[in-house]
Parts: structure tokens; C-alpha cells; sequence
């Protein structure tokens, strides 16, 4: 950012990051998982688009055990900020990253002989021991040596004299959907078996970990010693958990917040918004709000959504567009110029959700926070462990 920009205004739109409701999950998670199991947050994807420096800040000083992130470039990040605790690299590494993984204390889960070979050469070559996660594919079919070659990998794996094998573990395709238990349950079997193999042949890994926030709530078994909260973290549930496990006191964690840019009467029958999609069926009043669908409010919202302003629901009128989304506020009392409007959050008594906003475009709650854009700055509840 420059420092012209830093200098000017913002436009009034925001996300507000509650890192007391982050913590308190955090903890609620720690409660439901039990003594001796350990706690990797994942915050990968800019935290689900939460902000990943400062919820990794709040979540160290809160004591978690691990951090999840996808990419090296994201575990670098972190250490640029000053955190210290073990950060995993979920999808491993590229060719060419294994010097900066060693560099920067990233534990990378592996599934490639060829890349284990790289990092051991860059191991050796910096006179360490790279521990790293060996990943099994028991169903999900993404990455992951493949169940049936877990027998042959293992033996491959002893040729590597500077890798330790710290970890072994799965991930879960339907833990969230009890109709797939007898899918989860053959996951954890065949998972179970590769713990077996590692073992016979004197591999015993610290971590052994096959538990997302799904699996973590739901299957006691898939705890293992470790499990990988994302979602629930950030206080999502309804459609991540199954129906039947109660989650708790989870509380949402980000809240898009805009004001009201514009007010002006149109007369009944008139047209509004791109396509001419939406039509006054009375006198009405129409806000104009400075959000759109490149802040992440999306274009999917159009004559569907709608957002609460003092203390009323008032409904999206016609499309949503790039930075700009009108909303009917007729019938909200006293309404002013710059009121303002929440689109996600809290307001009194009344609430929008992520898993509204999901349920209303057809997708899940996590990609709604992640798809706020980096333009919409965040600002935190805890002002000093934010950016």
C-alpha cells in the first residue's frame, strides 16, 4: 500500500475480526477433543479470510500446539510476523522450495518419493534432520500415497538417512455427513492399517492426525493425537458439523459491515440495476451501499439477499455489482446517509450468517469469508495483535 493511500480516507466497508470469539473456539475445541490431544489451527487461505498474522498471533498466545497452512509461501509469512510454533505444510512443497522450508522451520507433508529426495539432499547439504508428515490417501483421492502402495513407500523411505518421519496422517471426505459413516469408519480402518506398516518396520511418528473440524466433533477415534480445526475456529458450523453433534457455544468470528453512500425515492414501476431485474412495486427509498461482488458479496445475492439496517432487514433490489449493491430500505424507520449496514454479523437482536449467506448462493460458509477480498481491510477486536 502507499503512503498516499495510507493518507487518505477508507471507503465505509469493513470486516470486523472478533479474536475474543477466536480464542474462546479455540478452547471450546481443546474442551471437546479432551487432554493429550493436541491442536493444529488451521489458518491457510489467509486464516478462511480471516487474516492469518493476526489470528495466528492471538491463537499463539492462546497456547495452540500447531499451525496449518497450504503453501510454504504461507508458512514464510507467519515467521516473517514472529510466530513460533510448528507450522505444517498441508500440500507439501513445489520443487525448488525445500532449502526455504528448512530455512524457516516449515514441516512439509510429503507423499512423493521424488520430492523426499530433494528435501533429504537439502537436508544433508545443511548438515539437519527435515522431520516431515507423511500424508496415506484412504478415500479423499486428492494427495497421499495411496492406501494399497503405503507397504512400498515405507520401505522406500529408509534410504533417506536426513528425513524423520514426525507424522503420518488422512484427511476425512464425509465426516460431516452421517449417511457416509460406514465411509468415514473404512477410512479410519484403512488408516489404522498404515500405522500398523510404519510401525512393523520401528517407524513410530509423535503425530498421528486424520481429524478435521468434522472429524474432530464427530468420530472420538479420528482424534488420533492431534487434530486440524479450520472451520469451527472461526465459529462456522451449521454446515460443517453433522446435524446431529452439538457444537456448542461456537460464535462467529468475522463480521462485513458498509454504509449507506447514497438515499433517493424512486416512483413505483421503475427499473433498477443491471438487466433491469428488479422493480419497484411502490414509492420506494433505495440505498446505494459501496460494496460488491469484487469485496466477495456475491453476485449470487442479487434479489435474494439482504442486510440489516437499524434494527430491520431490508432486502438487495436487482443485482449486485462490482462495487456497488442496492438495497430497498422502505421500510426502515428513520433510516439516514451513512447508516450503517451490516451484511454479515450481528446487529441487536438480529443476525446474518455465513451459513445464510452459503445456503442463499449455493456453496459453503467457508468460502463466503474467504471470498472477502483483501480490499475490504479487517480491523481486529485486539488492536495489538493485529497488522
Amino acid at each position: 500500500m502507499t503512503k498516499l493511500e495510507d493518507d487518505i480516507p477508507r471507503r465505509p466497508t469493513w470486516a470486523e475480526i472478533d479474536l475474543d470469539a477466536l480464542a474462546g473456539n479455540l478452547h471450546l475445541i481443546r474442551e471437546r477433543v479432551g487432554q493429550g490431544v493436541s491442536v493444529m489451527a488451521a489458518v491457510k487461505a489467509d486464516a478462511y479470510g480471516h487474516g492469518a498474522v493476526a489470528c495466528a498471533r492471538r491463537l499463539e498466545a492462546e497456547g495452540v500446539n500447531w499451525f496449518g497452512v497450504a503453501l510454504p509461501e504461507e508458512g514464510i509469512e507467519l515467521r516473517a510476523a514472529g510466530i513460533t510454533r510448528p507450522i505444517l505444510c498441508l500440500g507439501g512443497f513445489w520443487e525448488g522450495q525445500q532449502q526455504a522450508c528448512l530455512q524457516q522451520d516449515l514441516t512439509p507433508v510429503v507423499y512423493r518419493l521424488d520430492l523426499i529426495e530433494s528435501l533429504d539432499r537439502a537436508a544433508q547439504a545443511a548438515g539437519v534432520v527435515a522431520d516431515v508428515h507423511v500424508k496415506i490417501d484412504t478415500g479423499m483421492g486428492r494427495l497421499g500415497v495411496r492406501s494399497e502402495d503405503v507397504r512400498q513407500f515405507c520401505e522406500a523411505l529408509s534410504r533417506f538417512r536426513n528425513i524423520r518421519v514426525d507424522g503420518l496422517m488422512t484427511h476425512l471426505a464425509s465426516a460431516d455427513d452421517p449417511a457416509q459413516e460406514d465411509f468415514t469408519k473404512d477410512q479410519l480402518e484403512r488408516f489404522q492399517q498404515a500405522i500398523d506398516l510404519f510401525h512393523d518396520r520401528g517407524v513410530a511418528p509423535r503425530y498421528l492426525h486424520a481429524a478435521n473440524s468434522a472429524g474432530a466433533f464427530a468420530y472420538p477415534r479420528a482424534r488420533e493425537n492431534l487434530v486440524r480445526p479450520g472451520a469451527t475456529l472461526y465459529g462456522l458450523k451449521r454446515d460443517v458439523l453433522p446435524p446431529n453433534i452439538e457444537a456448542g457455544q461456537l460464535r462467529a468470528v468475522m463480521s462485513v459491515r458498509s454504509r449507506i453512500m447514497l438515499l433517493k425515492t424512486v416512483a413505483k414501476g421503475e427499473k433498477l440495476g443491471y438487466g433491469c431485474t428488479f422493480e419497484t412495486t411502490r414509492e420506494s427509498l433505495i440505498a446505494t451501499i459501496p460494496i460488491g461482488y469484487d469485496d466477495g458479496y456475491r453476485r449470487a445475492l442479487s434479489n435474494r439477499g439482504r442486510v440489516i439496517v437499524r434494527g430491520t432487514f431490508a432486502p438487495v433490489a436487482g443485482r449486485v455489482s462490482m462495487d456497488l449493491t442496492l438495497v430497498d430500505v422502505t421500510d426502515v424507520s428513520g433510516v439516514s446517509l451513512h447508516d450503517q449496514v451490516t451484511l454479515l454479523g450481528r446487529d441487536g437482536e438480529l443476525s446474518i450468517t455465513a451459513e445464510d449467506l452459503a445456503e442463499l448462493t449455493g456453496t459453503i460458509s467457508y468460502e463466503i469469508t474467504c471470498g472477502i477480498s483483501a480490499r475490504v481491510p479487517r480491523e481486529y477486536s485486539d488492536p495489538a495483535t493485529g497488522e
